[in-house]
This record gives structure tokens, C-alpha cells and sequence, in this order.
């Protein structure tokens, strides 16, 4: 499977300089919080005031709005900056199909694609934080399902094998595919990159950031692939010691 472009390049090193930016990004989006907070409360005062005329409260309301989105996306922000801590230990797959699954369909629903689910059974524990591996699950169905939902028709499906089924070794494999524009390799490799995104202005672009980076704090292998009109995501979790 050679042709997967990886995200390796986001497994952030354990170093000083790294506990350093780590701290200083805490930092940042804590005082940023505070802001917005700030922000947040003094547009929902002006709000309560019936007498203001229309023009003001499409203001407020949009600085109440933007306030709220700008706090979302500092808790992304952590993440994606590899702020967030993993508890590793053995995490089973079966426990967590059926709730990925509902959730997969919510999301898939939600941008009008459909999606298809094929889960073997009796999958092997993987070596992971249960947590952030949905988050890692989460992330690349919802990016699956809006590259999908752009493509007439477009539809998801997602693959669990266990070991040795879809590629040779230990590892059990996710895979997440989806109906796509034709994306080239430079296109795929700048999909990883935080804040880049071909969706618009709604969407920050830094889910298959924060993917990768969850997936090289805990040992796993995050690659692309584009052909036939099909996107795919693999995911190679190593299994439970």
C-alpha cells in the first residue's frame, strides 16, 4: 500500500521545546477563552434590551455568534497542537463498533450521504486511549462525509480487518472511504496541513490535522489515498500487548 501518503511528519517528539509550546498554547487559548467570555456576556446584555433597533441586534448577534464559534475552535486548537493527554492501555474495538456506527450514521445523515459498515467480528484490543481514538474515528467520518456530500451520489463506507486480512503484519486496520473530487498527492499531503481546507469558510480544517496528531501520540499510522473517483483513509492500530 505504498501509494498512502502518511501523516508521520505530525508525531510530535516528547522534548523541552515541545513542553514549552505546549504550555505556551494552554496559555493562549485560555486568555483567548477569557475574551470571548468577555465578549459572550456583554453581547447577551445587549441582547435583552427590546429597545435596540434591528440593525444592532443582527450586529450583537453576530458578534454573540462569532464569539462562540472562536471558543469552539480553541478547544479544536489544543487538540490539534497535541495538548491533549492520552491514557494508553487496551482499548476493544468490539465494545466501540455499535456506538461508531450510530455515530457514523448521524453524521453521514446529516450531509445527506449514505454509508455502508463492515465490521469483522471477534476484532483483536488495539493499543490505544478509547476516547481519542473516536475522536480520531469521528474526524475522518466527518471529513469523509463532506468531501461526499460534494460528489452527486456520494456515499461512505468504513472497514474494520483484523491482522494480517487488508495488509500484512499486527496491526488492525480502519479503513474510512468516501466519494471524492480527484485529488493528486500534493493535494492529499496538504489535507494534513492545520487551518487548509477546499470546503469554504465554515469549516476550520484542522480535523485530519488533529487525526494525525492524535494517531501519532499513540503509535498509529494515519495515511491518504485517492483513486477511482474514491478517497480512503487507513488507520493501522497496533493490537493490545
Amino acid at each position: 500500500m505504498a501509494d498512502f501518503i502518511f501523516a508521520d511528519d505530525y508525531r510530535l517528539d516528547e522534548s523541552p521545546t515541545r513542553n514549552y509550546y505546549e504550555t505556551f498554547l494552554k496559555g493562549l487559548v485560555h486568555k483567548h477563552n477569557n475574551l470571548m467570555g468577555v465578549i459572550q456576556g456583554f453581547s447577551s446584555l445587549v441582547l435583552y434590551d427590546d429597545a435596540i433597533s434591528s440593525e444592532v441586534r443582527d450586529s450583537t448577534q453576530q458578534m454573540q455568534d462569532s464569539s462562540k464559534v472562536a471558543s469552539d475552535l480553541n478547544q479544536e486548537v489544543l487538540v490539534a497542537g497535541g495538548c491533549a493527554r492520552c491514557e494508553i492501555g487496551a482499548v476493544s474495538l468490539d465494545e466501540l463498533a455499535t456506538f461508531w456506527e450510530d455515530k457514523a450514521n448521524e453524521i453521514c445523515t446529516g450531509n445527506g450521504v449514505g454509508l455502508q459498515s463492515n465490521v469483522r467480528e471477534n476484532i483483536p484490543s488495539v493499543n490505544g486511549d478509547g476516547g481519542k481514538l473516536t475522536d480520531i474515528f469521528t474526524q475522518l467520518v466527518k471529513n469523509a462525509a463532506e468531501e461526499a456530500s460534494q460528489v452527486d451520489g456520494g456515499s461512505v463506507a468504513i472497514d474494520i480487518f483484523p491482522p494480517g486480512e487488508a495488509s500484512p503484519g499486527t496491526n488492525v486496520d480502519l479503513f474510512i472511504r468516501n466519494s471524492s473530487r480527484a485529488l493528486d498527492e500534493a493535494a492529499l499531503k496538504k489535507s494534513f496541513e492545520p487551518f487548509h481546507t477546499s470546503k469554504g469558510a465554515d469549516f476550520f480544517g484542522i480535523g485530519l490535522t488533529t487525526a494525525a496528531v492524535l494517531a501519532g501520540q499513540m503509535g498509529m499510522r494515519l495515511g491518504l489515498r485517492y483513486a477511482d473517483n474514491t478517497t480512503t483513509a487507513w488507520l493501522a492500530m497496533p493490537p493490545a500487548s
